[in-house]
């Protein structure tokens, strides 16, 4: 039986729609013809290749914009098509360069020419599973874990997504089982959406499941053994309260048994740095840094919730005036605060107004754009909650940096509002130890504040100090090991034990909150938004 004709294989492959997409115009060329770079080749190509990123952009913007939606609802209609339009915009793009590239490759190398049905598949599916990573590296690069109905909607349809590019890219490859094998590849011959489904969903999980595992592991409760104590511990945190704002106090100087400069922490923000005091560990461990959403032009709402990968909404949509990037206040922490740990294993502790706590926007807008009330409200609540006899208590006190740093005030105002902080500082330090606790006060530079950290205490302190010691100390005072991750040391002599490998994942079981409107006009009016 004779081999059909490239004619008649035309005819087929018109039958089965690809004439609609001018596919057979591009590979019914001679495939020897790229040599003299013939206008009609480099016409036809470019067309197929728009064509085919066209379909392969819209698929792709889909799983995107739903897991948006899903993370940052509600949105309006125009902003959820915006969504789309950005993101189909930037797929547009990446989809048609890979088109071309491919076909320039295979076109350039007649060496690997396809000489099976199974090839073409295989290398159609290999394409497919590389565009389909830059979605789950995307995907994976959310701060906060995907909940259910955004696993399912997302997973649905980067599964669709995958079904489409391995169908669009072997469209690409049909040059050479045309004029080579001189049969149409079985991929186009009859239905594969079965067999390629299952291979589509075991590829995508060998993508999706270590970034689940990733976000999910780590449960485990790590097996801690404790030093039984009686002591009565608390930290007071002061942002903006440096080792010579702490010197010029002598009535503070006067309350502690040891006070130690020490030198400021690195980090972009304010939650950040503190994060890294409260918790122990380095930024790459919390996972608390500046972050940033956006707002469409003239749209109401702002997307809080955006993946660290997203340079298309984070970069290229802000350049082009799309989109205006937006500050906002960290709301997802990767490691729990010493005394969540505390908390954990049974020891009744209490914090208040800390960066990423469910308290401190309910105290921020509460105060309403003075930062004194801030202090004030916080410095109320820690008092209320002594009445339970909690074994630790911290609370942290932001308005002399805000007060310092952040505000426009003459120097006249400037000097009487921060006199007024550090006299709030002191008098808490006073009604704690008034109540039998011992005192851990740390203070941090604040926003481009010169000068070095301050901690001291009511207890003996070894030198030298840094603010990673800060978690160590109070760990080791209250009888809990030190973890690995931890760079510090306890500054107050307890036993340098085996340290425990980690304390494991933050323990919370709501997903991370959103910050309102009217949270972040306050953060705004107290200046740590501009």
């Amino acid at each position: 039986m004779s081999e059909p004709s490239v004619e008649q294989l035309r005819a087929q492959l018109r039958e089965r729609g690809y004439l609609s997409h001018g596919i057979e115009r591009w590979f019914a060329l001679d495939p020897f013809a790229f040599g003299t770079a013939s206008r009609t080749f480099w016409v036809e190509l470019l067309t197929v290749a728009l064509k085919a990123a066209v379909l392969i952009a819209a698929f792709a913007a889909l799983p995107m914009t739903a897991v948006m939606l899903l993370r940052n609802y509600p949105l309006h209609a125009f902003e959820t098509f915006g969504l789309f339009a950005v993101y189909a915009a930037a797929w547009l793009g990446v989809a048609f360069v890979f088109v071309v590239v491919i076909a320039l490759i295979l076109k350039l190398r007649p060496e690997l020419a396809v000489d099976t049905p199974r090839a073409l598949l295989a290398i159609s599916m290999a394409a497919a599973t590389g565009l389909t990573g830059i979605l789950a590296l995307w995907w994976y690069r959310f701060d906060a874990p995907f909940t259910t109905p955004e696993l399912a909607a997302g997973f649905g349809l980067t599964l669709i997504f995958f079904v489409v590019a391995t169908l669009v890219v072997s469209a690409a490859l049909l040059s050479f089982s045309i004029y080579e094998l001189h049969r149409i590849p079985a991929i186009h011959q009859k239905p594969r959406g079965l067999p390629m489904s299952i291979a589509a969903a075991v590829l995508l999980g060998l993508l999706f499941v270590p970034a689940w595992a990733a976000r999910e592991g780590n449960v485990t409760t790590p097996m801690v053994v404790t030093t039984p104590t009686t002591r009565r511990l608390a930290l007071v945190a002061v942002d903006g309260l440096t080792h010579e704002l702490f010197q010029s106090r002598p009535e503070l100087v006067r309350t502690f048994v040891s006070a130690h400069p020490a030198p400021p922490v690195d980090g972009e923000s304010t939650a950040e740095r503190w994060a890294s005091v409260g918790t122990g560990v380095r930024t790459e461990a919390h996972r608390v840094r500046a972050i940033a959403g956006v707002r469409f032009a003239g749209g109401r709402h702002i997307l809080q919730r955006l993946s660290r990968s997203d340079v298309i909404l984070q970069d290229v949509a802000p350049l082009l005036g799309i989109v205006r990037r937006e500050p906002l206040p960290p709301t997802v922490r990767r490691r729990d605060y010493v005394w969540e740990i505390f908390a954990r294993y049974g020891i009744p502790s209490v914090a208040v107004n800390w960066w990423t706590s469910e308290d401190q926007s309910a105290i921020f807008n509460e105060a309403r754009g003075n930062a004194l009330q801030v202090d004030a409200i916080a410095v109320r609540r820690a008092e209320a909650a002594l009445a339970g006899s909690p074994r630790f208590l911290t609370v942290y006190l932001p308005a002399l940096d805000v007060i310092l740093n952040r505000l426009e005030l003459d120097r006249s105002a400037q000097l009487a509002m921060s006199v007024r902080a550090l006299d709030g500082v002191a008098s808490t330090v006073a009604m704690l130890r008034a109540r039998g606790y011992d005192v851990l006060l740390t203070g941090l530079p604040g926003e481009g504040q010169q000068g070095h950290a301050i901690i001291a205490a009511t207890l003996p302190l070894a030198v030298p100090a840094t603010p990673y010691d800060v978690a160590p100390t109070i760990a080791g005072l209250m009888g809990f090991p030190l973890s690995t991750e931890m760079p510090g040391k306890s500054l107050a002599g307890t036993p340098a034990d085996a340290r425990i490998v980690s304390y494991g994942n933050r323990t919370q079981t709501t997903p991370a909150s959103t910050a309102n409107e009217e949270y972040y006009e306050n953060l705004r009016s107290l200046g740590y938004i501009r």
